[in-house]
């Protein structure tokens, strides 16, 4: 019974590894991105990843761009992102939505 159970935590953390290996090869393709790459690059990290939490109005105002340009470029770097995470290969898709699946548990 202990084994399985090991067994069980390996696989979800084999996973989990997985997972963020997609996202960060996902960022990693963003900030490549010929032209605004390195904008919209730092546009998600202080959106999303960086620890300090900051109001959309705030980021408009770091990043010294208008309101419509921040939500375009914010629209951009979210469709290349999703774009880079869902063009997995077909065999990863069960994977996928079984790890969504936990993650929507906890």
């Amino acid at each position: 019974m202990e084994n399985r159970r090991m067994e069980d935590r390996l696989r979800a953390m084999g996973k989990t590894r997985y997972l963020l290996d997609r996202v960060h090869d996902a960022l990693t393709v963003l900030k490549q991105k010929p032209g605004n790459g390195e904008l919209l690059y730092k546009l998600i990290y202080e959106a999303y990843i960086d620890p300090e939490e900051r109001t959309a109005l705030e980021l408009i105002d770091r990043m010294k761009v208008s309101t419509r340009t921040y939500y375009r470029l914010k629209s951009e770097a979210l469709a290349v992102i999703s774009i880079r995470l869902w063009s997995s290969p077909s065999r990863d898709i069960d994977d996928w939505i079984e790890i969504l699946t936990l993650l929507e548990d906890l």
